[in-house]
């Protein structure tokens, strides 16, 4: 009997949801970095092996919007969780504490009678003694709102450790049937959004902490060529669209440093990607706004729906 099933991974913001999806489907399909809202939309890893395929959906951390681009992004964890077979609901055990925050991502996940998954991240950073009172905490806050979790399984990504498990546990609630995606397909993003999205994570790598969040990365031109040497050569120019005059000056960086930074690390990526050289070009522009303009977020609009 073959199995395949959509599975979605919430938390809060840092909580290890992109690179757990990462690690499972052994190829960076999402980006990762230690700032939150790292992730914008919902973007989908796929597993597939003999007995089953699963389709893991990496959602944005949850948090209060405080612009329409929050909004979008939250409305994808909203979509994301009431469409799935099986969710995960990944906890940072270094930071157990049931906040605010961790109480309406249990009650958003009650509502939707969809099985659950508690996947305890970063076991590594502590006392294997104190899993056990982790379990206890959110196990009775989960049954206190009419709850339960159909498994908890303590894990540590960095260390690979409890994985095998929550394979295996997710997929002994997914639903028969055949393959939705062919066997070679890891996830459902196109190269270009790759491109965009590495060339965002150097980005929040770099930057100071109010610049960020107020980018958008857009691939211009994309385009495979052949050298004199008769070798494969991509030409990639890229636009880097921020809020503010201020933040274009902080983004190129004095005499060109910062933004020659983030484009050698951008390219290096890029290339071991697409498996040959990459000219990289990259361009900063001034958009006001654009994180409540409908106009500039139509992009993000489209991938959430």
């Amino acid at each position: 009997m073959f199995k395949t099933g959509y599975i979605s991974v919430v938390g809060k913001p840092n909580a290890g949801k992109s690179t757990l999806v990462n690690k499972l489907v052994g190829f960076k399909v999402a980006i990762t970095t230690p700032k939150p809202q790292t992730t914008r939309f919902n973007i989908k890893g796929i597993i597939t092996t003999k007995t089953s395929q699963m389709i893991f959906t990496d959602t944005p951390g949850v948090h209060k919007p405080k612009n329409k681009l929050g909004e979008y992004m939250m409305k994808g964890v909203e979509n994301s969780i009431n469409s799935v077979d099986v969710i995960i609901y990944l906890v940072d055990a270094s930071k157990p504490k049931i906040d605010v925050a961790s109480e309406n991502i249990m009650k958003e996940i009650v509502d939707t009678k969809t099985k659950v998954i508690l996947a305890i991240n970063k076991i590594d950073k502590i006392e294997k003694s104190k899993i056990l009172n982790i379990i206890s905490l959110y196990d009775e806050y989960m049954k206190s709102i009419g709850g339960s979790f159909a498994e908890i399984v303590p894990i540590s990504i960095y260390k690979e450790d409890g994985l095998d498990i929550l394979i295996s546990s997710i997929e002994k609630y997914l639903p028969e049937g055949e393959k939705i995606y062919s066997d070679d397909d890891i996830t459902d993003i196109s190269e270009r959004e790759i491109i965009e999205e590495i060339i965002r994570e150097k980005a929040l790598n770099n930057l100071e902490e109010e610049v960020p969040h107020g980018i958008i990365v857009e691939v211009e031109k994309f385009k495979k060529r052949k050298n004199i040497e008769e070798k494969s050569v991509y030409d990639i120019d890229v636009n880097i669209i921020c809020e503010k005059k201020t933040h274009k000056a902080i983004i190129i960086g004095k005499d060109g440093t910062m933004l020659k930074k983030i484009g050698t690390q951008a390219r290096k990526e890029i290339e071991n990607m697409l498996d040959d050289k990459v000219n990289l070009k990259l361009w900063v522009k001034v958009r006001e706004n654009w994180q409540d303009n409908d106009l500039y977020l139509n992009n993000l609009k489209n991938k959430i729906n």
